[in-house]
């Protein structure tokens, strides 16, 4: 009998230790795992995740689109978001580039500790995808490019490193991808342009358009303060990609009894909702709170997210190098804004912005 008891509890030993030995490997196993999943999404060097445009409305005069974007990346969106909290918000918005044909979507997940020149084998290494989308007869039309196989097909030594502003040269559209080149001497770099029509390299070169962040601009007033106070869009993207795109990204609730309310629901709807953006899709293009091109177009259009009546020319300035008399003016109504704003001085100054010159 004893020796029975001995037995038993020498097996409920065993089987206890087991069970810890079990417990403990299991235990450190997910403290393993927690630390490698830390280890790799504290160490992406540049990580926006992977999103597509789900819904979209046009305006019924085509001034404007809204989109809504989707993460096709979610859960590792999150991991993401765990281990990078002040930088999540921000990198898992919105970008890329856009002008009045093309609205781009830059995916891009890269590690660190890949060495410059080299490619990652698959996408849980690393990628660097392109969503276009065409603009249309009022709709988008998709095509997706991997730019680490395109830039590599196109030629091996060169791998891109970012995108550019769209340019619009000779009648189309070109997008300028910023490529490097290591030899064993130095590392060059240089940009490949994509022509987005035929979705061909044209040409290489390191010319680049000017900054448009120049002196010669008309002066918003409040309307300047307006645009800072109801939008988000630095925020929700970097300022590279705030200076390539052309959009805007409200605040919620900022345009609950505007006009585009009551004059397109739809459209009102969509652009209320989370991860939603208003394309320009007009020849004025918004760099923060600074419009260059058409100044008119713009504030015409902005009248559509403030409520009706409301007064968008207060204390705005125009400059006297784009005035109709040369003198400088400050101004608190339409009817002063259109007497003195000259809409072809500012467009020819637009035009010289989008020169190539060598960086």
């Amino acid at each position: 009998m004893k020796k029975k008891i001995i037995i038993v509890v020498s097996l409920v030993l065993v089987i206890a230790v087991a069970v810890f030995g079990l417990f403990a490997y299991q235990h450190q196993q997910k403290i393993e795992k927690a630390k490698q999943e830390r280890d790799k999404y504290k160490n992406y060097d540049y990580y926006t995740g992977q999103w597509e445009i789900d819904s979209y409305k046009f305006l019924d005069d085509g001034r404007g689109v809204v989109v809504h974007w989707k993460s096709l990346t979610p859960e590792e969106d999150k991991l993401f978001a765990k281990y990078n909290p002040d930088l999540s918000e921000k990198y898992l918005g919105v970008h890329g580039a856009s002008n009045e044909r093309y609205i781009i979507r830059q995916n891009i997940k890269k590690l660190k500790n890949i060495p410059t020149m080299s490619f990652p084998k698959d996408d849980s290494e690393g990628y660097f995808k392109l969503s276009i989308y065409k603009i249309q007869n009022h709709t988008l039309k998709k095509e997706d490019l991997d730019l680490y196989r395109f830039v590599k097909k196109y030629n091996k030594t060169y791998k891109p490193a970012e995108i550019e502003a769209i340019v619009e040269k000779d009648g189309k559209n070109y997008l300028p991808i910023k490529s490097y080149l290591t030899t064993e001497e130095k590392t060059i770099s240089k940009y490949l342009w994509l022509n987005l029509e035929t979705k061909q390299i044209e040409w290489e070169d390191t010319k680049m358009q000017r900054n448009n962040r120049q002196d010669i601009f008309v002066d918003l007033g409040k309307l300047k303060d307006r645009i800072s106070e109801t939008t988000d869009n630095l925020s929700t993207t970097t300022g590279v990609d705030s200076i390539n795109q052309n959009m805007l990204s409200f605040r919620i609730n900022v345009l609950n009894n505007s006009v585009l309310e009551s004059k397109d629901p739809k459209a009102y709807q969509l652009l209320s909702k989370k991860d939603s953006q208003f394309y320009i899709l007009i020849d004025s293009k918004l760099d923060y709170d600074t419009v260059y091109g058409n100044v008119q177009q713009f504030i015409e259009l902005y009248q559509l997210f403030v409520p009706a009546n409301t007064n968008l020319y207060e204390g705005i300035t125009i400059p006297a190098e784009l005035s109709t008399d040369g003198q400088v003016h400050q101004v608190n109504t339409k009817d002063e804004f259109d007497r003195y704003y000259d809409v072809d001085k500012d467009n020819e100054l637009s035009k010289q912005r989008q020169v190539l010159v060598e960086q």
